[in-house]
């Protein structure tokens, strides 16, 4: 057993050994790089090659992971360290699993999708003189290309965030009806009901002008300096959510990930690899898209749509009820 490497001034030496790619990039996401150093290995026989040979003050890790599992590395680890602190992440929800867990000396298990504020609270037990206490709550953005897409594509994952103390951030592209009164105060009032604020461009000359509305984008971006981000995916028949997918890639270039939503309209090529789940929060969703409904006759807002959604996906996730996401790098 060797001692721990001194603790430093800089950031946080953190390993995470995850082999599902969009996970590693949601949870890496959630680390401040102001705050964290993160190492990634996607195979647990890596993650131990890697540790063996690094001065890590944390470690991040799958348990169930190919070569060597989560369970073994944890206890590899010990071994060599053991006042390195693990926290093992798992999508399983049986109690035995944990226990399983905690008895091969992980030191707290999250499940899978990873709460940003509960990783915080653990990194910060784990590390109490190294974790800053927060000084503003998490900033989350969400563009859509028209009044209903951001609530139909990741609405009660938004109210998930308000449920948190996040604050949430929608601008709208387009109010889609010429900027009729109706429209806009139907987007309103889908805000209010998930605890958002939201900004919707004004129906100028300009409106339709890509570089114009990527320059205000980029205004209102630099304002809310958001933690996380979602935008319509590029998967999509609809060229208005795809321009607004282009236009929000290349504002948000320099976040570490991007979390794209689908829409009613969105193409086979929408693949997703992260799933939230949503139960608590759908009826929150489900009353923003009832504020929409009362205006735009879209199907694709009504609340059987959104209920049958979140069903489909369900099955990439122990059938739950979820919001389907792909992680994207904010460079491309």
């Amino acid at each position: 057993m060797t001692d721990a490497p001194p603790e430093g001034t800089g950031p946080i030496r953190v390993l995470l050994v995850e082999d599902a790619l969009d996970q590693a990039l949601y949870l890496k996401a959630m680390l401040d790089p102001g705050i964290y150093d993160v190492t990634h290995a996607q195979d647990g026989l890596h993650g131990w090659e890697v540790f063996e040979n690094g001065d890590f003050e944390l470690v991040i890790t799958d348990l169930n992971l190919p070569g060597l599992d989560g369970f073994d590395l944890t206890r590899r680890v010990k071994v060599m360290r053991r006042s390195t602190p693990v926290i093992a992440t798992t999508g399983f929800t049986s109690p035995g699993y944990a226990e399983s867990a905690y008895r091969a000396g992980v030191d707290a298990v999250l499940r899978k999708p990873v709460d940003p504020s509960d990783l915080t609270d653990e990194i910060r037990t784990l590390l109490p003189d190294r974790v800053p206490d927060a000084q503003r709550p998490p900033s989350v953005f969400a563009l859509g290309a028209r009044p209903g897409d951001v609530v139909q594509g990741c609405g009660a994952t938004l109210a998930f965030h308000r449920a948190q103390g996040h604050e949430v951030m929608m601008f709208i592209l387009s109010a889609d009806g010429g900027g009729a009164a109706p429209d806009r105060a139907a987007a309103r009032r889908a805000a209010d009901r998930l605890g958002a604020r939201v900004l919707i461009a004004d129906p100028t000359a300009d409106e339709d002008d890509l570089t114009t509305r990527q320059m205000l984008l980029g205004r209102i971006v630099a304002e809310v300096a958001p933690d996380v981000a979602y935008i319509p995916s590029l998967a999509d028949s609809d060229i208005a959510r795809k321009e607004a997918h282009r236009i929000g890639r290349a504002v948000l270039r320099d976040m570490k990930a991007i979390l794209a939503y689908g829409t009613a309209s969105a193409t086979l090529d929408f693949r997703p690899g992260f799933y939230k789940k949503i139960e608590p929060w759908l009826e929150t969703k489900l009353a923003a898209l009832d504020a929409l409904a009362s205006t735009d006759p879209d199907p694709g807002l009504s609340r059987g749509f959104a209920r049958a959604s979140a069903q489909y996906w369900g099955r990439m996730s122990d059938f739950q009820l979820v919001e389907p996401f792909e992680v994207l790098t904010g460079d491309g």
